[in-house]
């Protein structure tokens, strides 16, 4: 009997030692991952999800299943222990950066913030992405107020796609309508050096944002393109192209002295495939004639020469027809 009791307080020491040492083990977990709250700004990489922290403000919840890219979801870089990327990634997405992250696989941390948020999403081809022109009514809604320049173009995405071959110019670009008009932009390589130049509008996007962002761009002949060739979540793509060979013509109506002057300030401008006829313009009115895939050429032509009646005709295709009242 003595021998029974002597075990059972012997495993009974046991069982106390490994409660204790289970809830100092716990509690010092717990105590490291929450070391992390000590920064205004981190990023969260989860049991199955990734949390991005901002301030006592707002909490993003960003699914692993979520694609980065077409071949990778967030979930795929968590399993690489890639984390330097997934933060990459993150400060890439979302308009406030940060600089640390702590990976969390045992204990947990207590969130206190006044908004807790899933990430905007949306699906293409069956896979999930994030809808990135949300991301930052999300900000502008629970994080910043409507504090700051810009606030117009805040939720603005472009796509920025090189096709001159030119090094850097896409960033480039990009740099300068962020500075302009506080975008946020994607710069990459087209998939082959183009002539020609094109944009791409998704619906999110209002027609005289892109009427102000084109006149920051040196180019000349960008194209609508009614049907992308390429999916995206941005809210346009602009494809920057070589413009030396194009096929858009300019014709010029009017008046001789007329004609000389507009000619003049095209050729200034580096526009090309310049012609002209002499004819007496029965209207007072100058006017721009286009089809519906010129309408960004015949804007900025009309803004270079001062005309802003623009007439949009489909019968001709590759002409930007400028007639010059008397």
């Amino acid at each position: 009997m003595k021998k029974r009791n002597k075990i059972f307080y012997i495993a009974g020491i046991i069982f106390s030692i490994i409660v204790v040492l289970v809830v100092f083990f716990v509690k010092n977990i717990n105590d490291h991952n929450s070391d992390i709250k000590n920064f205004n700004k981190y990023m969260i990489v989860g049991k199955e999800n990734l949390i991005v922290v901002y301030e006592e403000k707002l909490a993003i919840k960003i699914p692993y299943e979520i694609q980065v890219d077409k071949t990778q979801t967030f979930g795929d870089i968590v399993d690489l222990k890639n984390y330097d990327k997934l933060l990459e990634v993150v400060n890439r997405i979302f308009p406030e950066k940060i600089d640390v992250y702590r990976v969390v696989k045992y204990g947990n941390i207590d969130i206190d913030v006044k908004n807790h948020k899933n990430i905007p999403e949306t699906t293409v081809d069956d896979k999930r992405y994030i809808l990135t022109s949300s991301v930052y009514s999300m900000f502008r809604d629970y994080y910043r107020g409507n504090k700051g320049q810009n606030t117009a173009y805040e939720d603005t995405i472009i796509d920025i796609l090189n096709a001159k071959g030119k090094s850097g110019y896409a960033r480039k670009v990009g740099e300068k309508l962020k500075k302009a008009y506080g975008i946020k932009y994607n710069a990459a390589n087209f998939e082959k050096n183009s002539e020609e130049s094109f944009i791409i509008l998704n619906d999110d996007i209002s027609k005289d944002k892109i009427e102000k962002m084109i006149m920051e761009l040196d180019e000349n002949y960008l194209k609508i393109k009614n049907t992308p060739s390429m999916p995206t979540l941005a809210s346009a793509v602009f494809g920057l192209g070589k413009e030396e060979k194009i096929s858009t013509k300019i014709k010029i109506y009017g008046k001789e002295v007329e004609i000389n002057k507009i000619e003049k300030l095209l050729k200034d401008n580096d526009y090309k495939n310049i012609s002209s006829e002499r004819v007496n313009i029965d209207s007072k009115n100058s006017t721009i004639e286009y089809s519906e895939e010129d309408y960004f050429i015949a804007y900025k032509i009309g803004k270079k020469i001062g005309i802003s009646n623009l007439i949009e005709k489909n019968e001709d295709k590759n002409i930007i027809k400028i007639k010059i009242g008397q």
